[in-house]
């Protein structure tokens, strides 16, 4: 599943050309495509398995589970009220995950947009349409994150046109879920990367933390890991960067529309924040807090991390004069690599 909310990748896999020289010990490599996206996954096993089977089938059951796209996905059955749909494990977690974010976040962060998306024809090959003000309110009375919930083991919902896309914080969830694969298996060496949500534990082929370069935000840098903006040393965490350098389109009149869509307007982010990378415990939650900070902008995300000692922040801005400024919270400034 594509996500809507333009989620920068990351240049994980360019980061192995840094780390490839002197290997501490064998890593097996795998690679492959699912949610609309690429995954790149490295790890040590002591055993020597080769694990890209059980990856394989974890991720084809995660896309049965929370596909937008998928028209048999249960997330697809859900939102068309399929009465026999009952929310598993994964959509229940992500839902609870989302809430706390929403309600921290004053609803900057908010899966229930389905709807909006649709109208806009955001991730789809057709031209965008921006919404007019009649349209977008029209919209609104089925979309507000707190319109749904979970009761009994049934998806409620105040109307049932009201939709569910956890495009925003899927991935990371899946990165999450391989970790946990890993995890149960005695692995405690691996870098898991999906569609550019980062799950680090353990040491890096060359020992020590993993590396992990974060893309210059500027039109035009459509290849990862091609024109770095600086590479992290990260370790036993998730890492996300959202942004809107790479993912906007134009309407039928030039109007620019980006994939960050503010829950509060319910139109498109225009502000000079342009790229937002979170370091957080879980991949889950840095992909679900970078997406609010795209929403946010700059100043309101500043406070948001001063509120938040768990979370690193990384944020690349736009100044008046052309310019890019950065502001890092003091608890990242230690991993910069350079």
């Amino acid at each position: 599943m594509k996500t809507t909310t333009s989620l920068t990748l990351l240049g994980a896999w360019a980061t192995l050309g840094l780390l490839s020289c002197a290997p501490k010990t064998s890593y097996t490599i795998v690679d492959g495509f699912t949610q609309g996206s690429t995954y790149h996954i490295v790890y040590h096993d002591p055993q020597g398995r080769d694990l890209r089977s059980n990856i394989e089938e974890l991720l084809e059951d995660f896309d049965n589970s929370m596909s937008v796209y998928n028209p048999s996905s249960l997330l697809t059955r859900l939102n068309e009220n399929d009465t026999s749909a009952r929310p598993d494990r994964w959509i229940a977690e992500c839902l609870a995950i989302a809430r706390r974010i929403s309600d921290d976040t004053r609803g900057a962060f908010d899966v229930t947009l389905r709807p909006l998306i649709a109208a806009y024809r955001i991730g789809t090959e057709e031209t965008p349409h921006l919404l007019s003000q009649r349209e977008i309110d029209s919209i609104r009375v089925f979309t507000g994150y707190g319109k749904v919930k979970i009761e009994e083991g049934r998806l409620v919902k105040t109307d049932p046109r009201l939709a569910l896309d956890f495009n925003a914080i899927a991935q990371g969830y899946s990165s999450d879920l391989v970790g946990e694969l890993f995890d149960s298996l005695g692995i405690r060496d691996y870098m898991v990367e999906i569609g550019g949500e980062i799950l680090c534990r353990g040491e890096s082929p060359r020992g020590g933390d993993w590396r992990i370069g974060i893309d210059r935000p500027v039109e035009g840098n459509m290849v990862p890991g091609e024109d770095l903006q600086t590479i992290l040393r990260l370790t036993d965490a998730g890492l996300v960067t959202s942004g809107n350098y790479r993912k906007f389109a134009f309407d039928e009149n030039g109007n620019k529309v980006t994939h960050t869509i503010d829950p509060q307007t319910l139109r498109p982010t225009v502000h000079n924040l342009l790229s937002a990378t979170i370091i957080a415990p879980t991949s889950a939650i840095a992909d679900g807090y970078a997406t609010a900070c795209m929403v946010l902008g700059l100043e309101e995300s500043k406070k948001l991390l001063a509120r938040h000692r768990e979370l690193e922040g990384y944020l690349i801005y736009g100044r008046s004069d052309g310019s890019m400024g950065v502001y890092m919270t003091p608890n990242i400034e230690k991993r910069v690599a350079r």
